[in-house]
Order: structure tokens, then sequence, then C-alpha cells
């Protein structure tokens, strides 16, 4: 990507100087005569340098809207899914090709209580809001995950993945950790799956744990709502565009 920002620069964000000289001038001094010539000074072709800006917009815009249009947000089945913590997971297939650009975000309510009783239960995070054998604000390791934590497993890419992490900001260490957590809409691969393409994978959601016969509850995802933002490529088209305006309002002046 800096390659192709550097070569556009260079193509397109050059513009137009030319250097002007006087002629020289004849002057007379102790009545010798000599021939001087004047500084050189700076012509900047305005309208040159505005094509090519828009040029450069158009191209940038164009970039933009590839990208927005390759990124997709997963959308959960009815807007909502239920993850029990008795069960071995919840999966739904997504249709396309799912890639690591796009995004998945929701929030996550409700407990997942894996010991009898309704106790050592948790949030997504796998931090303990209902105590067990592990107090309020503890947690549980199991493996690379912690117990009670919402995963996710993709088919077709390598890994599964704990979607909220185990720290303060989820209540670890905490006298009254939260039951509802959110997940803005963030990249695959920034959750941790890198870089991969798959066609019509299977999503499956679980909670961590090894046995799950004496589990209850479970949690509950609700789709996070789209906010329209505006995108960089459009942020750089204004700024472009307004600079344009103002260096062909220059030359005119000129």
């Amino acid at each position: 990507m800096r390659f192709a920002f550097n070569w556009i620069s260079q193509n397109f964000l050059q513009y137009r100087v030319s250097r002007t000289e006087a002629r020289p001038q004849k002057q007379e001094l102790n009545g010798k005569v000599r021939f001087v010539r004047t500084e050189y000074g700076l012509n900047i072709d305005y309208w040159f340098l505005m094509k090519r800006s828009l040029v450069l917009a158009l191209a940038v815009l164009s970039w933009g809207m590839s990208s927005a249009a390759n990124a997709a947000l997963v959308l959960l089945p009815s807007g909502t899914l239920s993850v029990p913590s008795a069960s071995n997971g919840v999966s739904f297939t997504f249709t396309g090709t799912l890639t690591g650009s796009d995004q998945l975000g929701f929030s996550e309510s409700g407990l997942a209580c894996l010991q009898p009783g309704n106790t050592f239960c948790t949030n997504g995070a796998g931090v303990v809001v209902t105590p067990g054998s592990t107090g309020t604000g503890g947690s549980l390791a199991n493996g690379a995950t912690t117990f009670g934590a919402l995963l996710l497993n993709i088919s077709g890419v390598a890994g599964t993945v704990q979607l909220f992490p185990t720290n303060s900001a989820n209540g670890l260490g905490s006298s009254a950790p939260p039951s509802v957590l959110f997940l803005s809409p963030a990249s695959l691969s920034s959750l941790g799956f890198g870089t991969f393409s798959v066609s019509n994978p299977t999503l499956t959601f679980s909670v961590s744990d090894t046995f799950r016969g004496d589990n209850s509850g479970g949690f509950t995802l609700t789709q996070a709502a789209v906010t329209a933002v505006p995108e960089p490529a459009s942020l750089a088209l204004l700024g472009i565009g307004v600079a344009a305006f103002g260096a062909m309002r220059k030359r005119r002046k000129n």
C-alpha cells in the first residue's frame, strides 16, 4: 500500500514549476558597462496542480470504495444467537467468501455457570460474576483460554479464539464484574484469526470448558448496530478537493 501511494504522489502530485529569467540588463558603473542577470523566479501552474490533485482524489476514493466493498459485517442469524454453556457450541454458515478483513460486532449478555447449583458463573471474558470454587472477580485458565469465556471457531481457519480478553476492563479483579460485554465491530484478523480467505465457512460459538454435565446458563449475543461513519477515502477526497479549490482561486488572483 505504501508503494502504491508513493507511486501516485510521484506521478500525480508533481506540479509544474518553470524557471523564468529576465534578459540581461545593461548597467554602467564607474565608466564600465556590464550586463547583470536578475534572480530566478518560479511560476507554478496551479491549474495543472488542481487537475492532478483531482485525479489523485478519484484514485483514493476508488481504492476506499473497493476496500469497503470487500469488507463485510458478519451478521448473526435473526440478529441474536444463544450459546448454552451445556452444549459443545452453536453454529451457522456464512454464505460467500469470508476473509480476515470482515468484521464481527455484538453485545454479550447472560452468565455461563460451570458448577452445580448455578455457581462459578462467568461473563463472556471468563471473569467470575457468581462465585463457586473461584471468587467473584477471579478467573481460571483453561489452556490458552479462560474457563467460561466465549470462543469462536471458523471452519477452514486454524485456531479457536477467545473473543473477550480476561482483563480488568472486563471485570477481572472487580468485586462487581459486568454481566454484559460489548464487542465493537472489529476485523476477524484483529481478533486473532490472522489473514485468511475461506468460502462458505461454518462459524461455531462455544463456552470454554472441559466438562459440561453440570453446566447451566449461557450467553445471548445480539447483533451490533451498524453506524455510518466517514470513510478515510471520503475524508481524503474532501481534503484534496479543498486544496485544489484553493489552488484554483490563487491562480485566478495571479
